[in-house]
């Protein structure tokens, strides 16, 4: 794979290879969040699903729901929500709780539940909304490798970062119901990325139409994204102006600042202020925790310096609540990108280097937006609120690219073959070992007692072909990944030869 130097390093552009294999790892998530959205049974309250659904519903009948709003009882068009809506014991959780989120999913799902109603098949929608979530997630998992590779300028460490992020048991699962995370964080992760091109690479119009229009899908997919856009506007004009502080650098950096926020601002804003004049604050956060007689779980000091809570933030990501015996991986994961990590501050301390080629903007903003998404999702959980494993999922660039250089780290200090050699090929191990993993999770997933009932005619010989298919690509993808970079030779100029003699 080719690789970049301190001196190029800005210049240094994604192998083709590296690409192919990249997406091929997408699809191998998304194999396996397809087989859960072609199967499952509708979890109603678990994954939200009943009202999302019910939040799309109602957008088809041409009404914005509130979070007061109650969800379908049409029996005969709606069977698998209808029945969801019995299991509920109190009234609030029969409401659509869930219509505090922008509409941008659900105007997305909008054709599947057009088509539900045509074909007289309720599974459509259902299955429609999940694979837009699905689809959301994989490319989640594309984007990560893609902002790694910014950050880091090295190939390998892309590719292992997209990897571990596919391994994510809630990026992979959790993608396989209605919820709108996939959307909000894959719009979410591609503002960040076109963001960081625009630091590291400067500012053209194409960059700058990137940055506004994922802006405005991450601010009208999830509150959250509204966080995201502010900090990449902000980082945009800081950037320019630190490059430039001419007056024609400063009109630069005020005209990209105000595309960036003021696209999504007038997309979206609209939504934020409905919330305010309903509830009281843009995201409802209060009312919902008032609707559901929520309790505060201690101060905002409490919970931030609470490590258990961390820890297993942290395990669950990559473990299912009750798949207990599976997290030795994810600890052993996060022990060796440690020591890794340990390894390059002792390497700087000593040489004034760590051997890395770095984008500081890139990481310095994934730094900061990682801070200021834990700073909002803390107060949330010491007002009462559930800490739920998806809410860290917008930190998965950081985390994804901090573990994948921590463990190249290591491998690096093995003195054994050339270090780009070895590194190619501890990044494909390495993601194989974690494809097996995320497989061997799967597997346990869907045959647990948490994965109860299956949709009606759901077919599941086509969703395991499916799944198979996924296991191919991930092989194809780590072949790929460790199969030699072919060089080739530098083409000589042609010499002047002499002149023919006549005869």
């Amino acid at each position: 794979m080719p690789r970049s130097t301190p001196e190029d390093g800005a210049d240094v552009r994604l192998p083709r290879r590296l690409l192919a294999a990249m997406v091929l790892v997408a699809f191998f998530a998304l194999s396996l969040s397809s087989y859960v959205a072609l199967t499952r049974s509708l979890q109603y309250q678990t994954r939200d699903e009943g009202p999302n659904a019910g939040y799309a519903v109602e957008l088809a009948s041409g009404r914005l729901p509130t979070i007061d709003t109650p969800v379908t009882t049409d029996a005969r068009r709606y069977p698998q929500v209808v029945e969801g809506l019995k299991t509920m014991v109190d009234e609030p959780h029969r409401h659509i709780w869930t219509a505090n989120h922008p509409p941008l999913y659900y105007l997305m799902s909008l054709p599947f539940v057009a088509a539900a109603g045509a074909l007289d098949a309720p599974q459509v929608m259902i299955v429609g909304m999940r694979m837009i979530n699905a689809v959301g997630s994989a490319l989640c998992v594309l984007l990560v490798g893609l902002i790694a590779f910014e950050v880091t300028r090295r190939a390998a460490t892309a590719f292992l970062a997209t990897g571990i992020s596919a391994s994510c048991a809630v990026l992979v699962t959790a993608g396989g119901h209605i919820a709108n995370d996939g959307v909000a964080v894959a719009a979410s992760s591609l503002t960040l990325l076109a963001t960081i091109r625009i630091l590291n690479r400067g500012l053209s119009a194409r960059r700058l139409a990137l940055v506004a229009l994922a802006g405005a899908a991450a601010a009208g997919a999830k509150a959250p994204g509204v966080l995201t856009v502010v900090l990449c506007g902000t980082a945009i004009a800081v950037g320019l102006l630190l490059q430039d502080r001419s007056r024609r650098g400063v009109v630069r950096a005020l005209v990209g600042a105000a595309v960036a926020t003021g696209v999504p601002g007038l997309a979206t804003g609209w939504f934020y202020v409905r919330n305010i004049v309903l509830y009281g604050d843009p995201t409802a956060t209060g009312a919902l925790l008032e609707k559901f007689d929520r309790e505060p779980n201690g101060t905002w000091w409490q919970v931030l310096t609470d490590g258990s809570l961390w820890l297993d933030w942290y395990e669950r990501l990559w473990v299912p609540l009750l798949a207990g015996g599976y997290v030795v991986v994810a600890d052993l994961l996060a022990v060796v990108a440690a020591i890794g990590l340990l390894v390059l501050v002792v390497r700087r301390a000593r040489t004034g280097s760590t051997g890395q080629t770095w984008a500081r903007p890139g990481w310095l903003l994934l730094a900061v937006h990682a801070a200021v998404v834990l700073v909002n999702l803390v107060g949330f959980v010491a007002g009462g609120g559930n800490p739920n494993d998806r809410y860290l999922l917008p930190l998965m660039p950081l985390l994804a690219t901090v573990l994948a250089v921590g463990v190249m780290a290591v491998v690096d200090v093995i003195p054994v073959g050339s270090r780009e050699s070895r590194a190619d090929l501890a990044a494909a191990a390495t993601t194989l070992a974690l494809g097996v993993y995320a497989f061997l999770i799967f597997r346990w997933f869907i045959g647990s007692q948490t994965y109860v009932g299956r949709l009606p005619n759901s077919d599941a010989r086509g969703a395991e072909l499916v799944v198979a298919v996924g296991v191919v690509c991930g092989l194809v993808a780590v072949c790929l990944a460790a199969w030699p970079a072919r060089t080739y030779a530098a083409p000589q100029p042609l010499r002047d030869q002499p002149a023919p003699r006549r005869r």
